[in-house]
């Protein structure tokens, strides 16, 4: 069944279907009756409510979870303007702060990440330290 069909199924459960929070409690109920397909009904009943300017607060009290757990699992399917330019700052070099390209390598961790320019400087200091001992 495909994911608008299924969304259709779920306006038509709701006590009032013009309301995005009752579509979304009706697509969770449904979700969880269905083995195939409930992610994509989840998601999409959240971008229904999203586009009705229904905040994250609403959405994850209906889900049952927090604001943040709300807008951390659906966000990522969503398009904002700002962002690439966001994923670009977060992924630059956490010692210089240049951005990745595919010319620069970086090296990424748990606490951040390291170009290998930088990491050539730090081979540098390290062995300039080991000659002076």
């Amino acid at each position: 069944m495909e994911p608008s069909e299924l969304l259709a199924r779920a306006r038509k459960r709701a006590a009032n279907p013009s309301d995005p929070l009752e579509t979304l409690a009706a697509a969770n109920e449904l979700s969880q009756e269905l083995t195939r397909d409930a992610d994509a009904l989840i998601d999409l009943a959240v971008r229904d409510a999203r586009a009705a300017g229904t905040s994250w607060t609403a959405i994850g009290d209906r889900l049952g979870v927090s604001k943040q757990a709300a807008r951390k699992r659906f966000t990522r399917n969503f398009t904002h303007p700002f962002t690439a330019r966001k994923v670009r700052r977060a992924a630059a070099c956490s010692f210089c702060r240049k951005p990745p390209n595919p010319h620069l390598h970086m090296v990424y961790g748990e606490g951040g990440r390291i170009c290998a320019e930088c990491v050539a400087l730090a081979a540098e200091i390290v062995a300039d330290k080991a000659k002076t001992k």
